[in-house]
């Protein structure tokens, strides 16, 4: 009975030990799921926040302004060309009025009678109701067609509108993901240190080593945190920048994703040809010449006359003072008329028409001077993207080497073969190849970029 008390008694404490072990292995597994939960949950919202590369195109040509406005301008344009507006249609006017007076008047008549009135009254009224409309003018057809011309005009300028604040997007999309990748690799770098200061503290509190390599550690990440935490407000920067050249509020919240940076189907001579019929300004250009030679065509129209009719239907009726000659009166019909306008001399024209040659001479030229600069600016252009994708390929293996540096010293440090500070040092290393890398992919990337709006096949690319 006493030995069974006993081991009662010794037994106690492990049982209860075992007890509370189940409680907290319930408690650990209901603290997993709550992880999982959380994780699940912000993976959502991260996908939900996920902006790409379509998705913000797509955005940009809903909600940036510049390209709203560019759309308004061509709605304009569109309704200049309605023929109402242009004077196909008959203008319909009304007219009424209503008169009196008070007056005195007097009248001697040849055969000796007087005849006089005091503070007579007399009123009357009028109305008409009439319609004019011109039959034939050469000018108002040519017209229209240059401004039908122009709404082709109006719709090119829409679409470098669309270009240029696209290459804005895509351009500020790829710094947002750079900067990106760079906080990423500083966030890296402090792990690597946190976990040097840990073994520099074991070592130190083993009496194996001295304070001096846990404060070279503690430096590093001081200097490490400082630059992460410019780097974040960096890319908090270059988010709003990039929210509000979407036009969205400059505080949306999202992440970017990785995305095909460099394209291998690229050929010079293929992009020069393509931008002798796709560059938008150069389009522009040509077009602008032939609604400006319309300007010809009318001042040739002004020799020819201009003819047009009109309809009306009146009513006069007036109420005279007692004594006056006519007491009442009425009249009432229906009058119509054509006419025919000629301008037969006018002696500016001819300057008119000297200096319109001239202008579309000089867009000529200037349109010869542009396909110059365009080609200039695609070879350039590809100079620099080549360049760009041999300093890619350069920084890939310079990436690779300084990996296999920083792996190899960081076994000889673990075994007390090389410093802390050579170890500092190729852990820079790796960090300076890292985002060397990262610049120089997006570096080639905007390079193409601007390769394809040159070519006008930016709007293709996806």
């Amino acid at each position: 009975m006493e030995r069974n008390q006993k081991e009662n008694q010794w037994n106690a404490p492990y049982k209860n030990y075992k007890i509370k072990n189940k409680k907290e292995n319930t408690y650990d597994r209901m603290k997993n799921i709550l992880v999982l939960l959380m994780l699940a949950i912000a993976s959502q919202s991260l996908s939900q926040n996920l902006l790409s590369l379509p998705s913000a195109k797509a955005i940009t040509l809903e909600n940036n302004f510049g390209i709203q406005i560019a759309k308004n301008e061509l709605e304009i344009a569109k309704n200049l060309t309605d023929r109402k507006a242009n004077g196909y249609l008959p203008i319909v006017t009304a007219d009424a009025g209503l008169n009196g007076n008070v007056g005195s008047a007097s009248q001697n008549f040849s055969n000796g009678l007087e005849a006089s009135t005091t503070n007579a009254f007399n009123w009357g009224a009028n109305a008409s109701l009439g319609a004019n409309y011109t039959i034939f003018d050469k000018r108002r057809d040519l017209t229209l067609d240059q401004l039908n011309q122009s709404v082709e005009l109006s719709d090119l300028q829409l679409k470098q509108t669309i270009e240029q604040n696209l290459l804005t997007v895509y351009t500020q999309y790829y710094q947002v993901l750079q900067l990106s990748d760079n906080i990423e690799f500083l966030e890296e770098a402090i792990s690597i240190s946190e976990d040097r200061l840990k073994r520099a503290q074991y070592s130190l509190d083993l009496g194996q080593g001295d304070g001096l390599a846990v404060l070279n550690v503690t430096v590093d990440i001081q200097r490490d945190s400082v630059n992460l935490l410019n780097a974040q407000m960096n890319l908090e920067t270059a988010k709003r920048n990039l929210n509000v050249a979407m036009g969205r509020s400059a505080d949306t919240e999202f992440e970017v994703n990785q995305a095909e940076l460099i394209s291998n189907q690229l050929d010079l001579e293929n992009l020069i040809d393509k931008a002798k019929t796709n560059n938008t300004n150069l389009e522009i250009n040509k077009l602008a010449i032939n609604v400006n030679s319309l300007n010809l065509d009318i001042l040739d129209a002004e020799k020819k006359p201009t003819v047009f009719a009109g309809l009306s239907y009146g009513l006069n009726y007036s109420d005279n003072a007692t004594g006056s000659f006519i007491d009442q009166s009425n009249s009432r019909g229906l009058n119509g008329n054509v006419g025919l306008s000629w301008t037969l001399f006018d002696g500016s024209r001819d300057v008119r028409a000297q200096n319109a040659v001239l202008n579309i001479q000089n867009q000529k030229l200037q349109l010869q001077n542009l396909e110059q600069i365009l080609e200039r600016d695609i070879r350039n252009a590809w100079a620099n993207y080549q360049n760009a994708i041999f300093v890619l390929e350069v920084e890939r293996k310079a990436l690779d080497t300084n990996e296999e540096n920083f792996k190899r010293t960081e076994e000889r440090v673990r075994v007390g073969q090389l410093s802390s500070i050579e170890f500092r040092q190729a852990q820079l290393n790796l960090l300076t190849a890292q985002v060397s890398l990262s610049n120089a992919k997006i570096n080639a990337k905007v390079n193409e970029l601007e390769l394809l709006q040159l070519a006008g096949l930016l709007l293709s690319d996806n």
